[in-house]
C-alpha cells in the first residue's frame, strides 16, 4: 500500500508539470498523500525521499538529453532512491508511439541511456508523448522541432501548439504503479539495461569508467570474440600491465594466452548473468600494494558477502546491445567500491595515478575485441575455403 508518494519533475514548457499534476490527481483518488514538486523549486537542497512509499520522477527529453536538474537530482540521491520500497520514471518525449513494439522501444533509447548514465535502476520506466509548444519556442527551436516532427511524421502547422500527450496511457500507467501490478509493461524489467546487474551488485561506488565502441557484428560474434581474446590482441593493454608490474615476478604469458584465463590467474572470476547478451567480472583486493593485495572469490555470492574491511571490491561488465544496420554497441563499466573509510583513502590516492592507464587498458580491451572478431572471421573463412 502506497500512502505516501512524492512525484519529482522538471518542465520546460509545461507538458511534463501537466503530466506530474495529472498523476497526482490519480494517486489522491485512492487515495494517498502526493506531493508534487518541481525540482527548479525544490527548497530542499537534499530531500527526505525515505519519507515516502513511493518516489516518481518525472522529465522531458530534447534532442536526447534531459535537463541537468534532472540528472543531479538522481545522482545526488541514487543512495535514499535505492532505499525506497518503490520508485519510477518517466519520460516525456515526442517520439514516444506505441504503434509497434519496436517503435516503442526505439523510444525508450534516451531513457536508457539517462538511467545508465546515472546508475539508477527504478523499478516502473515509462515514455509518454509530449506537446509541440510552437508558439513558445524561438525562430531556431520552432524550425528544430518542426524538422523532427515531419521526420515522425507528426504536426508540422507552427500556426498552433498540438499536444499529443495520450492520457488513457499515462492513466495505465500511474494505475499499475500504485497497484504494484506484476504483469504491467510498464516495469522495469520489460527494458533491456546495460547496468541493470551493476546496480543490483554494487549500488554504491565510488570510481566509475564506462568505455563504449561500435562494432559491425552481432551480439553473438561480438560475445564469442570476447571470450576466445589474446593478449596479442590488446597490444596497449597488455603493455600497461607490464609497466604497472615492473620490478615484480609476476607469471609471463604468450600472446596467444587468453585474455580471460589471463584475468582468472590474476584472482578475477567471470560470470554470466540473467540478461541475454551481458558477460561480467569480479575481483577483491588492496590494489595500491604492489602485489595487489588479491583475495579471491570464487562466485558472486562470495562476493556480494565479502566484508573484509581493508579490501575493495572491483566489478566490470560487458554489455552488447545490437542497434540498427547489423551493428552492435559494445559498452564496458569497471565500478569500485572500498570497504572501509581507510581503504577509501588508499584506493583514492592510487586511483589518482592508474585511472588514466585504467581507461586506455579499456580501450584496449575494446579494440581488441574488434581485432579477436577480425581474427575468428579469417580464420572461418580459412576453413571454409
Amino acid at each position: 500500500m502506497k500512502n505516501r508518494i512524492g512525484i519529482y519533475f522538471t518542465s520546460k514548457y509545461g507538458q511534463t508539470q501537466k503530466i506530474a499534476n495529472y498523476i497526482g490527481q490519480l494517486f489522491r483518488q485512492e487515495p494517498a498523500d502526493v506531493e508534487v514538486i518541481e525540482l527548479a523549486r525544490m527548497s530542499e537542497a537534499r530531500p527526505n525521499l525515505l519519507r515516502f512509499d513511493a518516489v516518481l520522477i518525472g522529465a522531458p527529453v530534447y534532442q536526447h538529453n534531459y535537463p541537468r536538474e534532472a540528472v543531479d537530482f538522481v545522482r545526488q540521491n541514487r543512495e535514499q532512491l535505492q532505499h525506497v520500497p518503490s520508485t519510477g520514471f518517466f519520460s516525456v518525449c515526442l517520439a514516444a508511439t506505441p504503434k509497434t513494439p519496436e517503435a516503442y522501444a526505439e523510444s525508450l533509447g534516451p531513457v536508457k541511456q539517462f538511467l545508465d548514465k546515472v546508475a539508477w535502476s527504478p523499478r516502473w520506466i515509462a515514455s509518454f508523448p509530449g506537446a509541440l509548444n510552437y508558439l513558445e519556442y524561438n525562430s531556431l527551436e520552432r524550425w528544430v522541432m518542426k524538422t523532427i516532427s515531419a521526420k515522425e511524421n507528426g504536426p508540422t502547422d507552427t500556426r498552433h501548439d498540438h499536444y499529443m500527450t495520450r492520457w488513457d496511457e499515462v492513466a495505465q500507467f500511474a494505475l499499475d504503479f500504485y497497484n504494484d501490478e506484476l504483469k504491467s509493461p510498464y516495469r522495469e524489467q520489460t527494458v533491456s539495461r546495460a547496468t541493470r546487474t551493476l546496480n543490483e551488485l554494487m549500488p554504491i561506488f565510488e570510481q566509475r569508467i564506462v568505455q563504449k565502441e561500435k562494432i559491425a557484428a552481432t551480439p553473438e560474434e561480438i560475445r564469442a570474440a570476447l571470450e576466445t581474446m589474446e593478449l596479442e590482441d590488446m597490444p596497449l593493454a597488455n603493455l600497461l600491465a607490464r609497466a604497472r608490474n615492473i620490478g615484480q615476478t609476476h607469471r609471463e604469458y604468450s600472446g596467444r594466452a587468453s585474455f580471460q584465463d589471463c584475468a582468472e590467474a590474476f584472482g578475477a572470476f567471470t560470470f554470466q548473468s540473467a540478461e541475454r547478451h551481458e558477460v561480467g567480472g569480479a575481483l577483491v583486493g588492496q590494489f595500491w600494494k604492489r602485489d595487489y593485495g588479491m583475495r579471491r572469490v570464487r562466485n558472486l555470492s562470495e562476493f556480494r558477502n565479502f566484508g573484509h574491511m581493508d579490501y575493495s571490491k572491483v566489478l566490470t561488465n560487458f554489455w552488447f546491445e545490437e542497434t540498427s544496420r547489423g551493428q552492435t554497441m559494445v559498452r564496458t563499466e569497471t565500478r569500485v567500491h572500498s570497504m572501509s573509510f581507510e581503504a577509501e583513502r588508499h584506493f583514492r590516492m592510487y586511483w589518482l595515478f592508474v585511472e588514466p592507464g585504467v581507461r586506455l587498458y579499456m580501450r584496449s580491451v575494446l579494440r581488441g575485441i574488434r581485432r579477436s572478431l577480425k581474427r575468428r572471421r579469417w580464420e572461418q573463412h580459412a576453413v571454409a575455403a
